[in-house]
């Protein structure tokens, strides 16, 4: 298994030496015992990737805001068939009104992926309720629970529901419910304005705004919004505790074992096929086609910043995986990279 290990190492190490990528690390976890933690690269400029290092996870945001939300089930606020509507009055139309929870943290609500010309909006620095609130007088894509479609904004809509039932900023109940019981030191939602803290932060090479002071994985003001989809940032380390949570080595009590069991298998089988969603983790497979060679009870998320974390019980296996190059780079050679990460994991542990 080493030495199969390192020939995983070895392609990204050539990927950094090629400039594929600037900098990335990778952690392996099987049957509960780190077989492998490696770095490579520069996170950003005089930065060297390493375990200090906070890397901006995207899209895996969405698991923090999706165990926040089974935390509010859990405590009765909400209800995964509640409909959204009997919450934000603003979306009590015949087109939303048959929007529930459940939509949302499947994708399957038909809410747009984004705001139209986000780019335009974060251009100019809105605070987050207002870059949602723009989102939210668009019409539906397709009728609810018919489709699944990918949506940042759905996870946004998410936190507004969560915040309207308990009269909290959603950033503090991600800290109450998940960074904190989770025991995540190094995890941040939002980033806060403290030099300790951005001058670890990963560069993420073509990010929208990438060099610009309103980039939205940059340190002056997207991750500063604490947006619900993608505003998390943490070390490769806390990651993969985060992750631990979903397993049978879970180190303390998170979540419940039913809520735990929600979110981790497929949801609508039936009619929606393999790869599927469950309540924020992608499960049975990568939805965008970044990974193979797992089994159908397997469950994780990719982050289009290059950061990917996985877990598959039939072979006990946790693999994450972080990087700075975004999708907007090129989606193909994107997929290509983290399937032969998280490929070449699974075949040499399996």
């Amino acid at each position: 298994m080493e030495e199969r290990l390192h020939r995983v190492v070895a392609g990204i190490e050539e990927a950094i030496e090629c400039g594929e990528i600037d900098g990335a690390g990778l952690l392996v976890v099987v049957r509960g015992e780190r077989v492998l933690e490696w770095y490579g690269g520069q996170a950003a400029p005089g930065v060297e990737a390493g375990p200090d290092v906070l890397w901006p996870l995207a899209s895996i945001s969405k698991v923090f805001t999706a165990s926040t939300i089974m935390a509010l089930v859990e405590r009765g606020l909400l209800t995964l068939s509640m409909p959204i509507a009997t919450v934000l009055d603003e979306l009590d139309d015949e087109e939303r009104r048959a929007i529930t929870i459940r939509h949302l943290l499947t994708h399957t609500a038909g809410v747009p992926y984004e705001a139209p010309d986000i780019e335009t909006l974060l251009r100019q620095r809105l605070p987050l309720d207002e870059l949602l609130e723009v989102g939210l007088d668009q019409p539906l894509d397709f009728v609810p629970g018919t489709r699944v479609g990918y949506s940042d904004l759905g996870y946004g809509i998410l936190a507004l529901v969560a915040e309207r039932v308990t009269g909290q900023a959603f950033a503090t109940l991600v800290r109450e419910f998940v960074i904190e019981p989770a025991g995540l030191t190094d995890t941040w939602f939002p980033l806060p304005d403290s030099d300790a803290v951005t001058s670890r932060l990963a560069h993420v090479v073509g990010g929208l705004g990438d060099g610009e002071p309103w980039a939205m994985y940059g340190a002056a003001y997207g991750l500063r919004l604490a947006h619900p989809a993608w505003g998390v940032v943490a070390t490769l380390q806390d990651l993969v505790r985060f992750f631990t949570h979903f397993t049978p080595y879970a180190p303390g009590r998170l979540l419940s074992a039913a809520s735990v069991a929600a979110m981790t298998r497929r949801q609508k089988p039936e009619t929606f096929g393999l790869p599927g969603w469950g309540y924020g983790f992608e499960v049975g497979g990568g939805y965008f086609g970044e990974v193979d060679l797992v089994s159908p009870r397997s469950f994780g998320h990719t982050g289009a910043t290059g950061c990917a974390a996985w877990y598959d019980p039939e072979y006990d296996l946790l693999v994450a995986f972080v990087s700075n190059r975004h999708m907007n780079t090129g989606r193909q050679q994107f997929v290509r990279r983290i399937a032969a990460v998280l490929n070449g994991v699974a075949a040499a542990v399996t």
